[in-house]
């Protein structure tokens, strides 16, 4: 009973299905016919001429365009869509264009056109879903959400729970088809190298069976600062999950899906699902590198990859990302993508053995494809965002990446257009260097150009529209399925083996013994079914030839049938026979070319192995040359730098000679012009004397009296004159000062007036004023009784624009040290008036300077000198000089100092 049902399911299986599993070896010779020799067992081919590129089947980018819904009822709008494919951009007032006069309406052409009420499912039949149904079936896709900040990128991608976005949507379509031909957990597992490897039921289990008795400590980790939710995943009770789902799926083959969620954080690569105990002593997310498969494919190094087997899986891992991503408040989004976040999706999928059981674990039978789904972050202007510190610098980095994505578009359209081979960079930036691979023919591009209609955008929209416009126009290779070896089995296995087992139940059911009963899923081939009964009567004669009549038709038909089937084969067989010896021939010939290159190849790195050899010899006697020359060139270098520093020294001794003979010369023009102003103010002296006296003896001569007395100079009347005379007398001098009889008169003493300095502002010094006491680094102390009297004031030993730009400080005094020309000790306090300048600064007006001047009582002046060297001076005339001193305290002295010294 069992057989004949195999039997009945191997005739139905055989007319129900296509021809092709009637004729087996003819399709599957077909099928492996591209694939017989894969291209890593095979040596690469010659590359092809350029004219054979016009002939590469390309696709343009699709670029769709959704626009925001508005945020208000009333607000003003710059986009709306003229129809499904059109979009037109009108500026507003207070665009930069409009401000120049540049301003004109736009329209745009689109793949297609969501306007804002369109729903997220609308989005994702539209885009998503086709690009699921390739990744399926082994090729691989990209899915860009391109916009300004704030235009709903985050929201078309994720979504919210009650309406998902394209990614929570696309685990649930690949799930939802998937969902019966998922192979246990383990049974792949990533290899390192952008990779998988296959292993056994029996050695997937241990592995299970390991991991799960593995200990969990929990972890306390660090909260870091971009994180949003520390509460766990989102309630995904809430969720509305998508039931479509993808028909034609390889019922033979089995897969499995693996996550990887990385971001791009001023261009350098986080992988979001790292773990963070192994994130080092920091905590913190370690930065990735990029490589290169041995397909030449671009993969994230050390990126964690998990295996997920239903929606919630995989959206559990998502959040778990999306609560590490970078993120942050602007003016114009409060939650603001600070990265680049890159969702990737990989199914792997093997074929099931000829027993439909097991899985084959040949690594060439293998098939992986991913599906890559990119939030870019959103271009932005610092004037609106008004971003400081880090937000200026993640800023910076978002549009110096995207800036980087345009350049490459248009390097990319104009190869195409000009048939130029000009490099693309895409180097210049982690984004396009990862994406590379799909912009070179390995999968389909897509981008969704998210817009905000609000007027205040239109300067960031205007540029974002040209983006796109040139993007649409690239043409991207068109992929292929990911190469694999087939393993050349029968369709349809698994479902033969879902029914042999369910078969093999019942008849246990029935009490059957099945223990003999094995799968066995090999052709048969039959003429007809069983013989009819041959035993007949008289009356059933005709009835039994009639049958037998039929049944021997039938079989004649079925053989020619299969006749026909077989002569199809073996036409079909020759045929791929003598295709396969004319590749065999092709191969031959490649083989020979290939073993005269190497030949050739062989010979000349013989040559070059020679000439390596000659080129080592003249190196190492051209290195002992060089070297013997910096020997010289040192020696000479020696020689040099001697003869430079004697130089130096004995110029060194011509500046000393020249500054101690400046010096004495200095020294020199002092002393005369000390002398010469001593020798000026004692001839002035005399002078002013003889005038006075001359005056005097007119004035006497004139009111005196015969029975009058000659007054004296110590008389009382000269010290009190009359007021009539003084009036009455010789008029004041306007040329001289000296010279007015009435000053002369007033003043106590006849010998002169006092010496006054009208510059002299001593209040200003005791008042609410600050000074900036500037004095020497090593001053020397005074120990004297008279001391300059600064009450509030600032000391620096050494003078900086900062301490003049206080506008506190009003007054400025700068000490000095010197030794004069008699060997004494000399201090000199230059005062003025700190003022501002018109250009902020402030500037230094000297109002006065004071002499302090230590003596030695004893002492005498050089020209006083003995030859001897003792003063010429004894104590007694010291004595009389001081008495003489004391004495005239309340007289004024004869002698008028030339400037002020104080004693």
């Amino acid at each position: 009973m069992s057989w004949h049902l195999t039997d009945q399911w191997r005739r139905s299986s055989r007319e129900g299905d296509s021809k092709t599993q009637a004729v087996n070896p003819r399709s599957f010779s077909s099928i492996m016919k591209p694939e017989r020799t894969p291209m890593s067992r095979r040596p690469k081919p010659p590359p092809k001429p350029k004219t054979s590129e016009r002939f590469i089947e390309r696709d343009p980018v699709e670029v769709y365009c959704r626009i925001r819904p508005p945020e208000t009822p009333n607000q003003e709008e710059c986009v709306t869509a003229v129809d499904s494919r059109t979009v037109k951009l009108t500026p507003p007032d207070t665009c930069f264009a409009f401000r120049n006069g540049h301003a004109k309406e736009q329209q745009y052409k689109f793949r297609h056109v969501f306007n804002p009420d369109s729903s997220q499912k609308d989005v994702f039949d539209y885009v998503a879903k086709p690009l699921v149904s390739d990744v399926l079936r082994g090729k691989n896709g990209l899915l860009f959400a391109y916009g300004v900040t704030g235009s709903g990128k985050t929201h078309t991608m994720q979504g919210s729970p009650h309406d998902g976005g394209i990614v929570p949507r696309t685990l649930d379509v690949i799930f939802n088809s998937i969902n019966e031909y998922q192979t246990k957990r383990r049974i792949f597992k990533p290899d390192g190298m952008n990779g998988f490897d296959a292993q056994c039921e029996s050695d997937a289990s241990s592995e299970r069976r390991r991991i799960d008795a593995t200990p969990i400590y929990p972890k306390t980790p660090k909260t870091p600062r971009y994180r949003r939710d520390t509460s766990g995943s989102q309630d995904s009770s809430q969720r509305i999950p998508d039931t479509s789902r993808i028909e034609c799926i390889d019922e033979d083959n089995v897969f499995s899906i693996f996550v990887a969620y990385i971001e791009i954080y001023n261009n350098y690569i986080y992988d979001l699902l790292e773990d963070l105990s192994d994130a080092g002593p920091s905590g913190r997310l370690q930065t990735k590198i990029l490589r290169e498969d041995a397909q030449h494919n671009m993969y994230v190094h050390g990126c964690t990859e998990v295996e997920v087997k239903n929606p919630d899986d995989a959206l559990e891992v998502l959040y778990k990302g999306q609560r590490r991503r970078k993120i942050a408040y602007t003016r114009l989004n409060c939650e603001s993508s600070r990265s680049h976040s890159i969702f990737t999706i990989r199914v792997v999928q093997a074929p099931l053995d000829a027993q439909g059981e097991e899985v084959v674990t040949d690594k060439a039978s293998m098939m992986v494809s991913q599906l890559s789904l990119v939030d870019l972050a959103g271009s932005e202007r610092n004037n609106r965002t008004k971003a400081v510190g880090d937000r200026i610098k993640e800023a910076g980095n978002i549009n110096n990446s995207l800036m980087t994505l345009r350049t490459c578009i248009e390097v990319l359209r104009e190869n195409q257009l000009t048939g130029s081979s000009k490099k693309v960079p895409y180097r210049d930036s982690k984004v396009t260097h990862y994406f590379k691979n799909y912009f070179d023919g390995e999968g389909k591009v897509k981008m969704v150009v998210c817009v905000n209609p609000k007027a205040d955008d239109y300067d960031e929209t205007l540029p974002v529209m040209k983006f796109a416009e040139l993007a649409s126009e690239v043409q991207v290779q068109r992929s292929v399925q990911s190469a694999r070896q087939d393993p050349g089995l029968l369709p349809g296995r698994r479902r033969a083996n879902q029914l042999f087992k369910e078969v093999r139940r019942r008849l246990e059911e029935e009490g059957e013994n099945v223990k003999n009963l094995e799968v066995d899923l090999t052709p048969i081939y039959t003429l007809a079914p069983a013989w009819p009964a041959v035993s007949y009567t008289a009356e059933t004669r005709d009835d039994v030839i009639m049958k037998l009549k039929a049944y021997l038709q039938k079989r004649i038909h079925n053989r020619e049938k299969l006749q026909t089937e077989l002569k199809g084969k073996i036409l079909t067989m020759h045929t791929n026979v003598v295709e396969m010896e004319k590749e065999n021939l092709i191969m031959k010939k490649e083989i020979m070319s290939l073993r005269s290159l190497y030949d050739d190849a062989m010979a000349k790195v013989r040559t070059l192995e020679s000439m390596l050899l000659n080129a080592e010899s003249v190196n190492e006697s051209l290195q002992r040359k060089f070297t013997d020359y910096n020997n010289l060139v040192d020696e000479c270098n020696a020689v040099r730098e001697e003869r430079d520093i004697a130089k130096s020294q004995g110029q060194l001794e011509k500046q000393r000679m020249k500054a101690r003979l400046k010096c004495k010369l200095e020294i020199e023009k002092d002393k005369l012009k000390n002398d010469m102003q001593t020798k000026l103010s004692e001839q002035k002296s005399k002078m002013y004397h003889s005038q006075v006296r001359a005056l005097q003896e007119i004035f006497l001569d004139d009111n005196q009296t015969p029975g009058s007395r000659v007054p004296s100079t110590s008389d009382s009347d000269l010290r009190q004159p009359r007021q009539g005379s003084q009036n009455q007398g010789i008029k004041g001098s306007t040329s001289d000062p000296k010279l007015n009889v009435s000053q002369a008169f007033l003043t106590p003493d006849l010998r002169g007036p006092a010496v006054s300095n009208q510059r002299h502002r001593r209040s200003r010094s005791q008042g609410a004023d600050i000074w900036l006491d500037h004095r020497p680094g090593q001053e020397v102390p005074l120990g004297t009784v008279l001391q300059p009297n600064l009450p509030r004031r600032k000391s620096v030993t050494r003078l900086r624009s900062g301490d003049l730009l206080d506008g506190r400080v009003t007054n400025y005094c700068l000490t000095t040290q010197q030794q004069d020309s008699e060997g004494e000790l000399e201090t000199k306090l230059y005062k003025g008036d700190v003022l501002p300048t018109a250009g902020g600064g402030s500037q230094v007006v000297l109002q006065d300077v004071e002499i302090l001047k230590q003596r030695d009582p004893l002492a005498v002046p050089l020209s006083k000198r003995s030859s001897d060297g003792t003063p010429k001076v004894d104590a007694t005339t010291v004595q009389e000089r001081c008495a003489t001193g004391i004495a005239y305290y309340g007289t004024p002295s004869h002698y008028v100092p030339s400037k002020r010294t104080k004693l």
